[in-house]
């Protein structure tokens, strides 16, 4: 992609309120940049122009790489923090930095700890939500099925003594069996959501 494209590229970003910019660590520059990006950390075009990367960008020692590309990763995502033009401050963010010594920079913008918590509270909804599907599956379909079978039984009993409470039970059975198809319905659609 050359660098027209990158500098396009991140200022559409700026639609979405995405503080991002593009970094040649060859020749140690920026060479895109979008406004959000600008106003996150105090500097200016002239600025971000003129100031090596280096200077600015602060790596942690940890890297992680995409797991499903193995032993020779094609980037490496690395947390960072960048020096903004306010002496005492910096603002959190990652850098995708690629194997061809280009890095995307990511400012986190909003609080990292509220994102956090709801990634958090949505992984956990979704897997208390499982649950609760596993867990009707393995232990509650089962006692309702077999209470289906035997009012099934109780009311062809009573039937074949014409008895008048197999109008009672028949209906019980029905009632139940019209419950099960519904709790089946809503199981599936859980499964595939």
């Amino acid at each position: 992609m050359d660098i027209d494209s990158l500098q396009k590229l991140c200022v559409h970003l700026n639609e979405f309120a995405l503080s991002r910019a593009i970094v040649d660590f060859d020749r140690q520059c920026f060479v895109a940049w979008n406004d959000q990006f600008l106003s996150c950390t105090g500097y200016s075009e002239v600025d971000i122009k003129a100031i090596p990367a280096d200077k600015i960008i602060v790596e942690s020692d940890s890297h992680f790489s995409n797991p499903n590309e193995g032993d020779n990763p094609s980037a490496k995502f690395i947390p960072i923090a960048i020096r903004t033009a306010k002496a005492a401050a910096a603002e959190p963010g990652h850098l995708v930095r690629s194997n061809h010594n280009l890095g995307y920079i990511m400012l986190d913008g909003v609080s990292k700890a509220s994102t956090s918590f709801e990634q958090g509270r949505l992984v956990g909804k979704e897997q208390e939500r499982m649950r609760i599907v596993r867990m009707f599956e393995e232990e509650v379909s089962s006692g309702v099925l077999g209470a289906v079978f035997k009012l099934h039984t109780a009311k062809e009993k009573l039937k074949s003594i014409d008895s008048p409470e197999a109008a009672q039970v028949s209906e019980a059975s029905d009632l139940l069996t019209e419950a099960i198809e519904k709790m089946d319905v809503v199981i599936d659609d859980e499964k595939r959501n």
